[in-house]
């Protein structure tokens, strides 16, 4: 028997009389996985293939981390003796191998101690202080899982490396199982006789196994205010993971994230261009899900954990982006925590403290001044409950301070205007909701499932999209400018007097979740969407999606008429900032804009054919396409000369080339490739530059992009960067 099941994109289940295998495993893997063997009464798979390619569309595609936690919790092989010779096999190509042990190493137990004492500065001076590095060392191996003789196990006590040949060939299952890789995305399956292909090919983007319910209102920025976005375990499969979104003066702060957060900030109608700061609280895959994508998603994110877990992510990150950690330190503006020092971000005081976890891990108390009276919200983080902490205590682990300290997260007298999220998890290294049933202040359980039990002990359980203002914002929208500057900076208004104009002039209209905001009648108005998510269609099929920044009507979506071609329907409740178009139009004309916006109609479709560019936001695309040419070689010609360096960037619209460099071809192009594009040695990375020549290999089409409008991307969009970098990488 051999049959192969796909029960989500990237995910194929293959099934033999022998056993089982799952080939890719993205982080949501493991939820999908569950259900689908539950409902379908297939056998749990306890072997992992990963995929040639670990990241796609900035999701991960081999995260083990839940499936083995499942094998040595769930299944027992941590604690059961009859299945202590056990392992949960990997299967990786072999140069994989290693980092992918370290990357579970530094998750399962954490940095060790003699890593700890070896972080330094630039000029050699310890990082942390010889207590703290003691303190979380102590715990990480007091809770770290043990084998029969009282040692804790290594990774390689846990799990077991199978590696492909070099001909792309594994064994599983004693042989009976045989998988050969036939391309990117694509294996072969051997069972006995039969055989059976496998696909691991998926559209973009991929849904999120766990979403949210659609808000009943719009989501604006508030001064001071808290959304839950997930508030399950890894484990649980009735929601999202673990993950808040803060309100600091307008600014969201994200605590750790769920898998497609960021498809969860925009059915709620954010984006992450509302994100100021990024805060990890530890590095369990069930809190770092949303991790890859907030740092790939654009804007270099400023990133706020201590060095102990800043170090253990670059682990992880590097292992997913298969570069050097040095580079993907890079794609972060690490800012580094000290607990027991206070912060100040966006106007509010952020105190961090150590909690008690396997891994090093921070919970997170923010406060603000408001008519005299202070506010404050404080996340536990993952951490022990009581008993464990008194058990901990009596062995002498914990100190007195710290034993104090987390004995009292929550205080025991009432606190006014103080909100206090608490993990109640109850497996060996959370909190129990027991811990404050008497408690006066208001809990909110979360890290917990939504039952009769947990319910039991009082309190409310924190409920994910629930949005809590602490601190309203003020009368007039604070969005709206924003918004507006995003949407029109393609153009570059400098002009003070224009932007007054067009705010003074717009108006501010609200649709419900379903409505339809457009229905194809003419344009009388330029309308940025404020806040909320709307999908754009015509002919009965969708063009494309709008978060806030973006915008429709007057130009964009219409014909030469200004006649609306598309129909644009609010996915969530949603807010949109309308602008008269004649006077978009005066501003247009009167700043000399009019072959701009034709440069840009007729570019854009050029752009949008890359998949390095496909993920920017309308106005990114609009001004790459405002400043780009089209140009055309024929065959033999030289697009780059010889010997010069060239600061432009190319991207081949049709045709083939070749990149020449020292007498060596070091690449040669197709409009096909995925990587389609050239220029980027000088363009990029001035200190890696390298002679080349590009010559046509046919009659070729290109576009044209002067290199410091690709710098602009380079340094601003770190999804961009990251695949500039990969791929600057491959061709040098």
């Amino acid at each position: 028997m051999l049959a192969v099941h796909y029960p989500y994109p990237g995910v194929a289940l293959v099934v033999t009389q022998h056993g089982s295998a799952v080939v890719g495993v993205p982080t949501d893997a493991f939820k999908a996985t569950k259900v689908y063997c539950d409902k379908h009464k297939l056998p749990f798979p306890r072997i992992l293939v990963a995929p040639r390619r670990l990241l796609v569309g900035a999701a991960p595609q081999f995260s083990p981390e839940f499936f083995l936690y499942d094998f040595l919790f769930v299944y027992g092989a941590a604690f059961k003796p009859e299945l202590q010779g056990e392992r949960l096999i990997l299967v990786v190509e072999e140069e994989q191998a290693d980092e992918v042990r370290e990357a579970l190493r530094i998750t399962l137990v954490g940095p060790s101690r003699s890593d700890m004492r070896g972080y330094v500065d630039a000029d050699g001076r310890q990082l942390l202080d010889g207590a703290v590095v003691d303190r979380l060392a102590d715990v990480s191996e007091h809770l770290a899982i043990k084998k029969s003789d009282g040692l804790a196990r290594t990774v390689d006590d846990m799990v077991q490396f199978h590696t492909f040949d070099q001909q792309g060939r594994v064994d599983l299952l004693d042989g009976n199982l045989v998988l050969v890789r036939e391309g990117a995305h694509r294996l072969r399956a051997r069972c006995g006789g039969v055989q059976k292909a496998i696909d691991l090919s998926f559209d973009l983007p991929v849904i999120p196994f766990a979403t949210l319910p659609v808000p009943d209102v719009t989501q604006t920025p508030v001064r001071f205010g808290i959304k839950p976005l997930g508030t399950r375990s890894g484990f649980d499969l009735s929601g999202p993971t673990t993950g808040f979104v803060i309100w600091v003066n307008g600014r969201a702060v994200i605590y750790d994230g769920p898998v497609g957060t960021r498809y969860l900030l925009a059915h709620q109608g954010m984006t992450f261009d509302d994100v100021g700061a990024v805060v990890l609280s530890h590095c369990h895959e069930d809190h770092m899900g949303a991790f890859v994508e907030m740092i790939l998603a654009g804007h270099r994110p400023r990133v706020y954990t201590t060095e102990p877990i800043y170090r253990s992510a670059l682990f992880k990150l590097s292992s997913y982006f298969r570069q050097p950690q040095d580079v993907v330190a890079q794609y972060l503006d690490f800012n580094r925590v000290t607990p027991g020092n206070t912060l100040e971000v966006f106007g509010a005081s952020f105190d961090f403290f150590y909690t008690v976890h396997a891994i090093p891990t921070i919970g997170l108390s923010v406060s603000m001044q408001c008519g005299g009276e202070a506010h404050s919200v404080q996340i536990s983080g993952d951490t022990m409950g009581h008993d464990g902490l008194d058990k901990m205590k009596v062995e002498g682990v914990l100190s007195d301070d710290v034993y104090t300290e987390l004995r009292n997260l929550v205080p025991a007298s009432r606190k006014n205007n103080a909100l206090y999220f608490a993990d109640v998890g109850e497996a060996l290294i959370h909190g129990h909701p027991k811990d404050w049933q008497d408690n006066p202040n208001r809990v909110a359980y979360y890290h917990c499932p939504d039952n009769e039990h947990t319910r039991s002990f009082g309190h409310e359980i924190a409920a994910a999209g629930k949005f809590e203002t602490i601190i309203a914002a003020p009368r007039l929208h604070p969005s709206v400018p924003g918004r507006l500057l995003s949407a029109l900076r393609f153009l570059d208004i400098t002009d003070s007097a224009w932007l007054s104009s067009l705010l003074h002039s717009g108006r501010t209209r609200a649709f419900a979740a379903g409505e339809t905001i457009s229905d194809g009648t003419p344009a009388h108005t330029f309308s940025v969407i404020v806040s909320g998510f709307a999908t754009v269609s015509a002919g009965g099929k969708k063009l494309t999606q709008l978060s806030p920044g973006e915008f429709f009507g007057a130009i964009e979506f219409t014909d030469a008429g200004s006649r609306q071609l598309a129909i644009v329907v609010a996915e969530t409740p949603l807010e949109v900032f309308e602008i008269d178009a004649e006077l978009f139009h005066d501003y247009v004309r009167e700043a000399g804009l009019d072959d701009v916006l034709q440069r840009i109609w007729t570019q854009r479709p050029l752009i949008e054919k890359a998949r390095l560019f496909r993920h920017l936001d309308l106005g990114s695309r609009n001004r790459l396409a405002r400043f780009s040419t089209t140009e055309q070689y024929t065959a033999e010609s030289h697009i780059v000369e010889q010997g010069q360096l060239g600061d432009d960037f190319f991207l081949l619209v049709a045709g083939e080339v070749e990149v020449v460099s020292a007498g060596k071809v070091v690449a040669r192009l197709s409009a096909e490739d995925e990587e389609n594009f050239f220029g980027v040695f000088s363009a990029i990375h001035p200190n890696r530059s390298r002679r080349v020549t590009v010559c046509a290999l046919t009659d070729v089409e290109v576009l044209r992009i002067a290199g410091r409008h690709v710098r602009e991307l380079f340094e601003r969009d770190m999804g961009v960067r990251f695949t500039l970098n990969l791929t600057l990488d491959a061709r040098t």
